[in-house]
């Protein structure tokens, strides 16, 4: 068994192995941190989210009359 060397050609075999295998990681991992995010309980909302900052043209809607 010979190991390879930084002086040899990588094989398009093995590139494609090694970007399936990190495509496969990524993937698992954002899908777990997913899964861990969405399972935490949701945080009580404020009583003072009520308020609703309106579009900025009705602020100047009154310019116009």
């Amino acid at each position: 068994m010979r190991l390879q060397t930084s002086t040899e050609n990588v094989s398009s075999v093995d590139k494609a192995l090694g970007f399936t295998l990190a495509a496969f990681s990524m993937f698992v991992f954002g899908y777990t941190a997913t899964r861990a995010f969405l399972s935490q309980p949701q945080t009580v909302i404020p009583a003072n989210a009520d308020i609703v900052i309106p579009h900025e043209a009705t602020l100047w809607g009154d310019l116009g009359n």
